[in-house]
């Protein structure tokens, strides 16, 4: 009869320890079917399931068979959950402790995951390294070791590592992700050239159409990088998404072909439905109005972009430049101190709107026009400051500073002119 107990209690105890074992592995198996590409896309109560029967098997049974099981699971569980800490804890254990697991390979490869997460790049080009050993993760311990490489701009083993996979047998959504990559890596190089063809190959494997899009936005931007605009011009025609029409007109203000840019940034603007990109062409028609001098049509334009998006990037840009237009124009219309709005005017083209070239034209009408008045020497001196340090002009440079110098004498702005003279001939001296 005590023989019978005994063994009823073992088989009870071996029941239960099946059973937290089974429904762990359950958990775990429902878990990963909400998996995609190594990412969690829907949250669960799955994997935390996981976590707390696994622990229990540990816990309760900690020597069973199953421990390295268990311990996985709770790794890779921990790893989809967000929490790369605790996954490391346990994938270590598991690799310290357990060399001879089925799951050892499993857990090299979940622990580069987990580092290259933490932006660890060290310990998950190590961690991966050693996975890519076996057979069953040798192509995706390869291809996430080509993003570590990326993220870490070791362009030369990326090239290398994408090299070796595309000789492999490889599935068409990871050649996609690998042409993405090189193509990526050559692009920040300004290999331009490979870089097209990269994407080309790529453009002819992507089927979906916003895919599609992104490509050929990229295709069209490299082509104006390598300052191809005519294959680029030819490229865009057959284009009617807004996006390709915005670049179209980008490529045609390049060209010189403003009338052409403007009907382009109009029609986008007009018919586009985001609110966002419509705000960015009214800009970009704005832009080319100002640079016209057309001052009230651009402030139009400015505003239309600022309606269409006020807190976006370009509507806050757009109410920013309508508001200096505006200051403009109220400055040139001024006639009670106009050598002060003069110089004003000149201020807000070397402030406001980083356009020397237009400031120095309005400095040299101050002293010209009002050479008695206090703004005068003031103008001068910012001539002078702008043709030396932004132009690198000595020859203007010297000019002005002579200028300064025989006209206002006694003003602090030919004080600031002998101490930067003095200093550059010191400079000289010692050279």
């Amino acid at each position: 009869m005590k023989k019978i107990m005994i063994l009823s209690v073992g088989l009870l105890c071996s029941c239960a320890y099946f059973n937290t074992f089974y429904n762990a592995q359950n958990y775990y198996r429902q878990g990963m079917k909400l998996v995609v590409n190594d990412t969690l896309k829907v949250d669960s109560e799955f994997f935390d399931k996981t976590i707390e029967k696994a622990t229990a098997v540990i816990v309760k049974y900690p020597d069973s068979r199953y421990v390295d099981d268990a311990l996985f699971m709770m790794g890779a569980s921990y790893y989809y959950k967000g929490d790369y800490s605790r996954a490391l804890e346990k994938l270590d254990f598991l690799c310290l402790n357990y060399p001879g697991s089925k799951f050892y390979d499993d857990a090299l490869y979940y622990k580069g995951l987990a580092y290259y997460k933490q932006r660890k790049y060290g310990p998950a080009i190590i961690a991966l390294q050693e996975a890519a050993g076996s057979k069953h993760y040798r192509i995706k311990a390869m291809i996430a070791l080509s993003y570590v490489y990326f993220q870490q701009k070791d362009y030369a083993s990326l090239a290398e590592t994408i090299q070796k996979l595309l000789k492999e047998r490889l599935d068409t959504k990871e050649k996609r992700w690998l042409l993405q990559l090189m193509g990526d890596a050559q692009y920040a190089q300004k290999l331009y050239t490979d870089a097209l063809a990269t994407f080309n190959e790529l453009l002819s494997l992507v089927r979906l159409p916003e895919e599609q899009k992104k490509l050929k936005l990229k295709i069209a931007e490299i082509y104006l990088q390598m300052g191809e605009f005519s294959r680029c011009k030819d490229f865009l025609e057959g284009e009617h998404n807004p996006e390709f029409r915005s670049i179209l007109g980008d490529l045609y203000t390049k060209l010189g072909n403003i009338k052409e840019a403007k009907e382009i940034y109009l029609e986008v603007a007009i018919s586009t439905l985001n609110p966002d990109f419509a705000a960015q062409a009214f800009y970009k028609l704005a832009e080319l109005y100002r640079n016209e001098d057309s001052l009230e049509t651009a402030i139009a334009y400015y505003d239309s972009s600022m309606n269409r998006s006020v807190t976006g990037t370009y509507g806050v840009k757009a109410k920013k430049m309508a508001d200096i237009l505006r200051r403009l124009n109220t400055l040139t219309s001024e006639t009670e101190k106009p050598d002060r709005s003069q110089f004003l005017l000149a201020e807000i083209y070397f402030v406001d709107l980083g356009e020397p070239e237009k400031a120095v034209v309005e400095y040299e009408k101050v002293y010209t026009d009002f050479p008695e008045s206090k703004w005068a020497p003031k103008a001068l001196y910012a001539h002078f400051w702008i043709a030396r340090n932004i132009f690198k002009n000595d020859s203007l440079a010297d000019l002005t500073a002579s200028r300064i110098l025989s006209r206002y004498p006694g003003s602090t702005y030919a004080l600031s002119v002998k101490k930067v003279l003095e200093k550059k001939n010191g400079e000289e001296l010692d050279e």
